[in-house]
């Protein structure tokens, strides 16, 4: 790679370059100290400005950022450079302003040439397509975010149900002790099947309800009808009873 200028753009297109697999370095630049100096920190070779007819054929990718009124690279040196090379293709990149390079050598066979305006398309390009894909990880976070909803509001349920029905099996539980000291002894079978029928009533009472709170309870505003059932049951008045005790 031959980089023409030693400023900061310079720089930092060579050392992302290099951190791309770059293995070989040239720095031309006006003053040669300055051309030297960032070639040593980059380890490359650094060559006077002048010099560099002598080089560029060496060059598979030139990067040009000076600060030339005029053109530095023209079609008939890049002309001389391709024979050298073989045809071996070149490509320049020209980040100055005004252009180093003469667009006329983007005519030429096995030469590819990307200025300023080039890079823009591309930018533009990357925006649109970071664009899309940040539309498209909104839609999944959405959808992340109103399942993890759902399942918070899945677990508020829970324990509701669960508090409901530890209430109404608390209440069975008195009913069938008011109701066995009434009708005193009775056998075992007598026992079971009282203990079935009230457990079958106290299910099916429930059942349509806690179905309604769960299939609610993952739609908007499913918030109400959890409330509803705390209220109507008093069921954070017995959480309350039970932590006191």
């Amino acid at each position: 790679m031959l980089i023409l200028g030693a400023g900061e753009m310079s720089e930092l297109t060579a050392r992302h370059l290099i951190s791309q697999g770059v293995r070989h370095l040239l720095v031309a630049n006006r003053t040669p100290e300055r051309a030297i100096d960032l070639a040593a920190r980059l380890q490359g070779q650094g060559v006077a400005l002048p010099e560099l007819p002598t080089y560029l054929h060496k060059a598979d990718i030139i990067v040009s950022s000076t600060g030339a009124p005029e053109v530095v690279i023209s079609k008939t040196g890049v002309q001389s450079a391709l024979k050298l090379r073989m045809t071996r293709p070149m490509f320049f990149i020209d980040i100055a302003v005004p252009r180093d390079i003469d667009p006329a050598v983007n005519e030429l066979d096995n030469v590819y040439l990307y200025d300023i305006d080039d890079l823009q398309h591309v930018v533009e390009d990357n925006r649109k397509a970071r664009e899309r894909e940040a539309a498209l990880a909104e839609a999944i976070i959405a959808r992340e975010v109103e399942e993890i909803l759902k399942w918070f509001d899945e677990q508020q349920v829970v324990p509701a149900v669960i508090r409901l029905r530890r209430k109404a099996e608390s209440i069975r539980q008195r009913e069938l002790e008011k109701l066995y000291s009434k009708l005193g002894p009775l056998s075992d079978s007598e026992r079971q099947a009282i203990e079935a029928m009230s457990s079958s009533i106290i299910n099916k009472l429930l059942h349509a309800p806690i179905v309604r709170l769960k299939q609610e309870s993952q739609a908007k505003g499913g918030g109400r009808y959890l409330q509803a059932l705390r209220d109507l049951f008093s069921l954070d008045e017995e959480l309350e009873c039970r932590s006191l005790t």
